[in-house]
């Protein structure tokens, strides 16, 4: 749509966060979106010292762009915690980020299977599959990802973004905007979008029948 979102809304920032890795990593939210709230753990492991000093050096490792020394540590920090998600999670993110989407799909899913209620990891799989040109499975990833945390607001700009410019329902696009739009407050280029569309679906709808007179 003119002066839509651009086709890669939704590629993932840098992540961040916990300084463990037991799924609570605060892993960046989606370009054009906002910030969302960081997923509750499974369960309450002990997260061992030496995990946690690990964790937080490849996150920073992540943050500085050393994503050869990030990946490196994030997979040697999989493999000894199989317990933790937020290994995993940062992984799929950092492949987002280098466009490496079928890696970042699989590390999601890991991600997921460990911790089933992380929003942030359900959220990023979501954009995954959107790139790989899976949008069915898109849409369930960012449906289930607003089962497990109905105030995250990332998944609802990038599902409307899905159905904007992917699946093309300008209806169900338009509803998911302003779902998310009730929840950040105020964000100008999604109210334009949103105007945008309600022309657009206004346009689009059947003129009502007159009564007979």
């Amino acid at each position: 749509m003119s002066g839509g979102p651009p086709p890669n809304a939704g590629a993932p920032a840098v992540a961040g966060g916990h300084a463990g890795p037991a799924g609570t990593a605060a892993a960046g939210a989606p370009a054009g979106a906002a910030v969302g709230a960081t997923a509750p753990a499974a369960d309450a492991l002990p997260i061992p010292p030496r995990a946690a000093e690990q964790y937080a050096a490849a996150l920073n490792m992540v943050k500085s762009h050393r994503d050869s020394d990030a990946e490196l540590e994030l997979k040697q920090l999989s493999l000894a915690y199989p317990q933790f998600a937020g290994p995993e999670l940062n992984l799929g993110l950092l492949y987002l980020r280098q466009n490496r989407d079928a890696d970042a799909e699989r590390a999601l899913k890991t991600a997921l299977e460990r911790n089933p209620q992380s929003a942030v990891a359900s959220n990023a799989l979501g954009i995954a599959l959107r790139k790989l040109g899976k949008f069915s499975e898109a849409e369930a990833a960012y449906q289930r990802t607003m089962a497990i945390e109905p105030n995250y607001a990332p998944a609802y700009l990038n599902l409307g973004v899905l159905y904007d410019l992917y699946l093309a329902e300008p209806q169900k696009a338009l509803e998911q905007y302003e779902h998310y739009l009730q929840l950040v407050g105020e964000n100008k280029q999604v109210a334009g979008w949103v105007i945008e569309l309600k022309k657009r679906v206004g346009a689009s709808a059947p003129a009502a029948k007159k009564e007979p007179a």
